[in-house]
C-alpha cells in the first residue's frame, strides 16, 4: 500500500469516529407528540397560547388554546417534540405558531404588564420560572398533559 493511501484511509477512519460527536438539535433527537387542556378553577382556558420551554434541549414548542381549552404543540415544521424536561408558561392572546420555535428570551418580551393586568391569567403563570407547570415529554404520544391554574 501507499504511504498516500494509508493517509487518506486514516483520514476518513478518523473522520468517522468522530462524525457523531458535537451538540445536537431537537430535530435529531427522540421526539413525542403532545396534547392536552388548559383550565382556569376547572373551566376551559381560551384566547391563551402554551409555551414548553425545553430544560434539556434548550428547544421552545409552543400551541394556542382552543375553544375547549385544548392544545397540541407544534415544534418547528411539524408536531412531533424532542423528548425531555419542558418549563411551562400560558400567556394571554393567541400566538401565531410559525415554522420555526421561537427563541424564549424574544418570546417573554412580548408579554407586557398591561396585557397581564387584563387577563383571566395570573401572572406567576406567564413565566416559566415562576409557574410551577413542568411537563415531562416522552418518546410517543403524550397525551392529556393537562394544566389546572388556581
Amino acid at each position: 500500500m501507499s504511504i498516500r493511501f494509508c493517509s487518506l484511509f486514516s483520514l476518513f477512519l478518523c473522520g468517522g469516529l468522530f462524525a457523531g460527536c458535537g451538540p445536537r438539535s431537537g430535530l435529531d433527537l427522540p421526539t413525542g407528540t403532545v396534547s392536552g387542556t388548559v383550565t382556569s378553577a376547572g373551566k376551559p382556558l381560551t384566547d391563551a397560547t402554551i409555551t414548553f420551554f425545553g430544560e434539556t434541549v434548550g428547544d421552545t414548542a409552543m400551541s394556542p388554546l382552543q375553544a375547549d381549552g385544548s392544545y397540541t404543540l407544534k415544534y418547528g415544521k411539524g408536531f412531533s417534540v424532542p423528548v425531555g424536561d419542558y418549563r411551562v408558561a400560558i400567556t394571554s392572546g393567541s400566538s401565531v405558531v410559525s415554522g420555526s420555535a421561537p427563541n424564549p428570551e424574544d418570546l417573554m418580551k412580548t408579554v407586557n404588564a398591561g396585557s397581564l393586568a387584563d387577563s383571566a391569567i395570573p401572572a406567576k403563570y406567564t413565566n416559566p420560572e415562576t409557574s410551577g407547570l413542568i411537563a415531562i415529554v416522552k418518546e410517543g404520544t403524550n397525551s392529556s398533559v393537562d394544566f389546572d391554574l388556581k
